[in-house]
């Protein structure tokens, strides 16, 4: 069914019309208003238009916007619908249903028409703040403003939900590099190691009839150089042998496992090592066990 004529020649509607309008934004985050001679007062309002038979809203969308502004548009999204029945700023009774949406400035060249007298690019909040405008346009722009305020609750999240998975893979990989240095450093301890056990393997092979004293000399001086082979094994490991006989008695260095009466021995000074003791920096691995003079 078409919309029939009055007696005025007018035509009569006998169905809501659906229209379509964008908050129109362009980079600076300015949006488009504009004034139409079909708007009373002077009133603001956005550009649109009707939708025709055949095309989807987005297709009238575009359409009327190049028509009305010159301009072109992408990005479209829809913000929701009103109902308007005999707007008042509209010069005359008419019942439209809005469909409103927001959509980004592609290009064009902005251009009055009969359909736009007056435009201004403005903020949102200063437009709301300052500006004469239509309440329906009012409320797009306060679902425009929803809408910005929800994407960017999601940025939000999405933001968060990136660092959180950006640090869980921080982690991961460096426990990956701490276990990797460790197996590194005990790599490298162990060759340290592995040289001084085969040198001392060498020694027990080769070990001197005890009738040869100077073999047994010999052999002793290699059993000596493999002690400071140990020695300075653990000196690059950061592990400092804990000086004992003739040292002061020091409980936080030394375990007391006896004591000995020595003639002119002097009380509390150590006079004999059991077993070694070892430190790392401040920190004792091993108490040496002695035997203090009384």
């Amino acid at each position: 069914m078409s919309d029939e004529q009055n007696k005025s020649g007018q035509r009569e509607q006998i169905f809501p019309e659906p229209t379509v309008g964008p908050i129109i934004y362009n980079e600076k985050g300015e949006i488009l208003l504009t004034k139409c001679p079909k708007w009373k007062d002077g009133i603001w309002t956005i550009p649109g238009g009707h939708v025709e038979l055949g095309e989807t809203s987005e297709e009238a969308l575009k359409r009327e916007i190049k028509e009305e502004t010159g301009l072109e548009i992408d990005k479209i999204e829809f913000l929701g619908w009103q109902d308007a029945i005999n707007p008042p700023s509209f010069h005359k009774p008419r019942h439209f249903i809005f469909l409103d949406f927001c959509a980004r400035l592609a290009g064009g060249e902005i251009k009055k028409s009969d359909e736009m007298t007056e435009y201004v690019w403005i903020q949102p909040e200063k437009a709301l703040k300052e500006l004469k405008i239509d309440s329906f346009t009012i409320k797009t722009i306060n679902m425009y403003l929803a809408h910005l305020h929800c994407i960017n609750q999601e940025d939000y999240l999405s933001n968060w939900k990136r660092a959180l998975a950006d640090y869980d893979n921080l982690k991961r990989e460096t426990t990956r590099e701490k276990a990797e240095m460790a197996q590194f450093a005990q790599a490298m301890s162990a060759m340290n190691f592995i040289e001084v056990y085969d040198n001392y393997k060498k020694a027990l092979a080769h070990r001197p009839n005890t009738a040869d004293s100077k073999a047994v000399e010999q052999w002793l001086v290699g059993v000596e150089h493999i002690k400071k082979q140990f020695a300075e094994t653990l000196k690059q490991l950061g592990i400092e042998e804990i000086k004992t006989v003739g040292e002061k008695f020091d409980p936080s260095l030394h375990e007391a496992v006896g004591e000995e009466e020595i003639e002119g021995g002097v009380s509390g000074e150590i006079v004999k090592e059991i077993d070694g003791g070892y430190k790392m920096g401040d920190k004792v691995i091993k108490a040496a066990k002695v035997i203090v003079c009384k």
